[in-house]
Formats: C-alpha cells, structure tokens, sequence
C-alpha cells in the first residue's frame, strides 16, 4: 500500500471532522455534567464516576479492548475487502461472546458489585440493566471504530453526534425525572436507545452489525492479531479503572465523599478538553503510523502533530487555567468551586500525558506489547502510591499533584522504549 510521508490536507481533514465530534461530544458531557451537579450534588458526581469507571472496565472486555486493533486492520485491510470482512466479523462476534458471558456474571453477582460500587445491595437493579445493555453499548463503539478503520469521517459524525446526544437527552431526562437512581440507569439506558436509532441512521453501512451474525467469515487469524490488542487496551483499562476506584476510595476515607466529587469533576472537565487532542491521535495519527515502519517517516508525523497541537494545547490550557471559576459555575454550579485549586497541577500533568500519548500510539501501531504493559503499569501504580503519600501531606491538591509527577517520570520512560524498538530494528532508522 503506497503510503505518503506526510499529507497537511488529510490531517486539516481529520482534524475537522474530529472537531466536530469532539464539540458536541463535549456540549453533550457539559450538559450532562452541568443537570446532574445541580441535581444530584458532588456526592451524586461521585457515585456516578464509580458506575462509570465500572462500565468502563466492562466495554473494555467487549469492544473498548478492539478500539486500535480494529482501527489498525479496517485501515491495512482497506484494499482487501475479504481480510477486512473477516476483521470486522471476528471483532463483532468476539465481543457478543464475551457481552453475554460478562452480562450473566453481572447479573448472577448484582448484589455484591452494588455492595462494591455504592456501599448497598440497593442498586442490584442498576447493575442487572448494566448486563442487559452491554452487548448495545459495546456495539455502538465498535461500529464507531470500523467507520474510523476505513475513514468514512461523515458516516463517523453522524454515528458520534447520535450517541452523544442521545445519552445525554436520555441521561439529562432520567436524572431530572428520578434523581440518582434516574442517572444511574440513564447512563446505561441511554446506549441501548441510541442503538435503535443509529441502526437507522447507518443506512447502507447497516451491514457491519449483521457481521456479527456471519460465522463463516469468524477468522482465528484475525482473532491473534485482535488478542494481542484486547489484552493491552483491556490491560490499560481495567488497571486505570481500578486506579481510579481505589483513589476515589482513598480520598473518601481520608477527607470526604464531596472531596471525592470535586477530584470526579476535575476528571470530567479534563476529559472535556482532552477529548479533541486524544481522540485525534487514534482518528489520525494511529491509521497513519500503522502504514509505515520507517523512523523517518514516524519522526516526520510525530512533528507535524506537534506542531499542530502543541501551540494549541498552550493556548486552551492557558485560558482554562484563568476562566476556571467561570467554568465551574458555567459547567457544574457554585458547590463544585473548592475544585479550582486543582486546576494547575492537573493542567500540567495533561499537557504532558497528550505529549506521551502520540508516542503511545506507535505501541499500537507496532504491538510493542511488554514495553506498553511496562509503562502503563507503572504509571497507574505511581498516581496511586503517590496519592496515597501526597493526600496526608497537601490534602485534595496532593492527588492532581501525583498526577502531574506521575506523567513526568512517564514521558521519558515511553520515549525510551521506542527509541529503543526503533534501535533493535536498524533497517527502519532510514
């Protein structure tokens, strides 16, 4: 497959599209965050963060673990209409398979995740509806990862936009109609819905949900090269999930659960800003460095994404810092303003973890499996250990700060790992 050095035309393209993405993904998280702050309060914010980093451990099990294997070979296989079939068909039917057995393990054992996640078996039901709606909510991203695979960038807008909007509408009515109880199964109710829709919204390219059910294409080629994969991004989630859990624990016995909800709503409002510059290195950069082995041609997209992002990352970064205040009271409400002492440190620390992550992504595009394990492992291990230490001495501050120093000593490391890939294969430094 011919593959040019470096296209401006195709990432302005990309970076358009994923613009538009990102936006309303991020309107949509607003408003939801902004309705369930003002109905449910930090202590709501945090429970809710414990649901979704659960669901979050379990789509990366059924469809979050295929997000760059199926990226990668939709865009290799592009020209190969029968390799990619069986690509698509293998990931689909992998991820019912396991929907299916994770949703009887939920519902069997509903008691004691409620117990886990909210401290009570009264929310057994939230957990039963969860293992009803995994294979829908798995399936929505996995059609949003093949789309990205072969570059339809419209068909992908318009898929996004749905879920989005859709979650939020569902989410937004739900917790306004029922409070708490009403988010909780709004969050999962939500994907279930927007299924139904996007079935219609895909038109011709309803077809890739119907692979699921083509067991002749199922491939145990396809089924390696997907293993390997679901085993770093299943890895990556689960340990950054359970990191999460444990910190959002920590801050709850050490200080208190509305503690715990301004460090959930730094995390939410983060991932509102990050979502454009992370989501463009799987919607760009990942396709890209997947076509080539060359060092040069790694070095020259690696700058060139740089160059685009970096001035634009100063810039955000800058004017959040000092529209903080008003972006609290615009996004949650006045109770969540204690949360503007966490901004500086978390603000350095994601403008490192965006550097790192563009390098991360030739761990994907190479399968550098055990230099991936290595550093993510140790990442998740050096926020926690660090917040642990940190939280006695600075308070809530001393977990954005463990953050931040986390990803310092993370840069480095990942940088090292690739030079190295790139030094034991000499044939690829020209």
């Amino acid at each position: 497959m011919k593959f040019r050095i470096f296209n401006s035309n195709h990432l302005i393209k990309a970076s358009y599209f994923n613009a538009i993405i990102v936006l309303v993904r991020a309107i949509s998280g607003i408003i939801t965050s902004k309705i369930i702050a003002l109905f449910l309060g930090p202590s709501g914010l945090a429970l809710l963060g414990n649901l979704r980093s659960f669901t979050q451990t379990a789509s990366s099990i059924t469809a979050e673990g295929y997000h760059n294997a199926t990226i990668r070979y939709v865009a290799e296989y592009n020209e190969d209409e029968l390799k990619r079939s069986k690509t698509i068909a293998t990931v689909f039917q992998l991820s019912l398979g396991l929907a299916l057995l994770i949703g009887i393990i939920l519902w069997v054992f509903s008691s004691i995740w409620s117990s886990v996640l909210f401290k009570t078996e009264s929310y057994a039901y939230v957990i039963k509806t969860l293992a009803i709606g995994l294979p829908f909510f798995s399936y929505n991203l996995l059609v949003i990862y093949v789309l990205n695979g072969m570059e339809r960038y419209k068909k992908l807008v318009i898929v996004n936009s749905i879920l989005s909007i859709g979650n939020m509408l569902i989410t937004v009515f739900f917790t306004i109609k029922f409070g708490l109880q009403g988010a909780l199964i709004g969050i999962i109710i939500g994907p279930i819905i927007v299924f139904i829709i996007n079935f219609f919204a895909l038109r011709e390219k309803r077809i890739i949900l119907f692979y699921a059910f083509k067991f002749e294409l199922f491939s145990i080629k396809a089924l390696k090269n997907i293993s390997i994969y679901f085993l770093m991004a299943a890895y990556s989630t689960v340990v950054v999930s359970i990191t999460f859990l444990l910190i959002r624990n920590l801050i709850i016995e050490n200080l208190s659960v509305e503690e715990a909800g301004y460090w959930e709503a730094m995390n939410r409002i983060s991932s509102f800003y990050l979502m454009f510059f992370i989501s463009l290195t799987s919607f760009y950069l990942l396709p890209r460095l997947s076509k080539t082995n060359s060092f040069e041609i790694f070095k020259k997209e690696v700058k060139s994404f740089y160059i685009l992002i970096i001035p634009l990352i100063i810039i955000a970064f800058t004017l959040i810092y000092f529209l903080r205040y008003f972006l609290l009271n615009f996004l949650l409400s006045e109770e969540f303003i204690p949360t503007s002492e966490l901004f500086f440190w978390r603000l350095i620390g994601d403008f490192i973890n965006v550097i790192a992550i563009v390098l991360v992504k030739q761990f994907h595009a190479k399968l550098l499996f055990k230099s991936y394990l290595f550093t993510n492992g140790l990442l998740s291990l050096m926020y926690f250990c660090l917040s642990y230490f940190f939280i006695d001495i600075y308070g809530l501050v001393g977990v954005v700060k463990a953050y931040a120093f986390s990803y310092m000593v993370y840069l480095p490391i990942v940088i090292f790992f690739i030079y190295n890939y790139y030094k034991q294969n000499k044939n690829n430094l020209v």
